[in-house]
């Protein structure tokens, strides 16, 4: 089922809010689950109907297929990004010899990475030993960036319905390239598929991390005592503005910094 111009021909002025919701709902675009607020002052929860409140969160199918359908929109300026990066990458590395290409990219690697996920969140597994003493191993950065990706398909269909709205209606129009500076979420995602981008290509020529199809759903069935996510307070991000633009926040906070750190070297 394709859900771009689902809606084609609503009025989106014409509708109320509350309207539009049951539209939504009635095409299958959000279901409604019902979720019980607990409280932590160690006082029982009731967990029942009657203690539980509707919530409306969007169908993953439509989540992904509206999160790739602006990959493709603005796939001009993720190529600038790349486009601009790499060529900068190109300049650095010239003359060095294979290992030191391998470790100034590694470099690289490690660094895109801290500034892309580290401050959203991280994960540990912690096994024991056939003694009884605890393995502790950090989930790989492929892993993160996949998870963080679910997170952002999401955060993209309910932080700002009205993006969401212009995508059901068909509004391709909408869509411009001028919406990056007003879409923090937009934003967001663009340096964040930029990122992810850098370091596949990274860990292709490089073979950084081996990717495992089944460590994603381990972490996700761990038990809580196994499995923590530590959150770290977000840094400011710089805006992604225009196609010409588009390099400026993986050059400036990246780039720049570490080729700082080889040319003084």
């Amino acid at each position: 089922m394709g859900y771009y111009g689902l809606l084609k021909g609503l009025d989106l002025n014409s509708v109320s809010i509350n309207e539009l919701k049951e539209i939504q709902l009635s095409n299958g675009v959000f279901e409604q689950v019902n979720r019980v607020s607990l409280t932590l002052d160690g006082s029982p929860n009731s967990i029942s109907q009657e203690n539980s409140d509707p919530v409306y969160v969007p169908n993953t199918a439509l989540t992904k297929e509206f999160y790739d359908y602006l990959l493709n929109v603005y796939e001009n300026v993720l190529e600038n990004s790349l486009i601009g990066f790499f060529y900068m990458y190109e300049e650095d590395i010239q003359g060095h010899d294979e290992k030191e290409t391998k470790n100034i990219a590694h470099s690289y690697y490690r660094e895109i990475a801290q500034l892309t996920i580290k401050d959203k969140f991280d994960v540990i597994r912690i096994k024991r030993s056939s003694d009884g003493y605890p393995i502790v191993s950090r989930a790989k950065k492929t892993e993160l960036f996949n998870m963080r990706q679910e997170v952002l398909q999401e955060n993209l269909a309910t932080q700002n319905p009205i993006h969401l709205n212009h995508f059901l209606i068909g509004d391709a129009s909408y869509f411009n390239d001028s919406l990056i500076a007003k879409s923090p979420i937009l934003d967001e995602i663009l340096q964040f598929e930029a990122s992810r981008r850098i370091l596949t290509i990274f860990n292709e020529q490089f073979h950084f991390e081996t990717e495992d199809s089944s460590s994603i759903d381990e972490i996700k069935s761990e038990t809580i005592p196994e499995t923590v996510e530590k959150p770290i307070k977000k840094k400011k991000r710089l805006p992604l503005i225009s196609d010409k633009e588009a390099t400026t926040f993986l050059i400036d906070t990246v780039f720049i910094k570490r080729a700082d750190k080889y040319q003084n070297r």
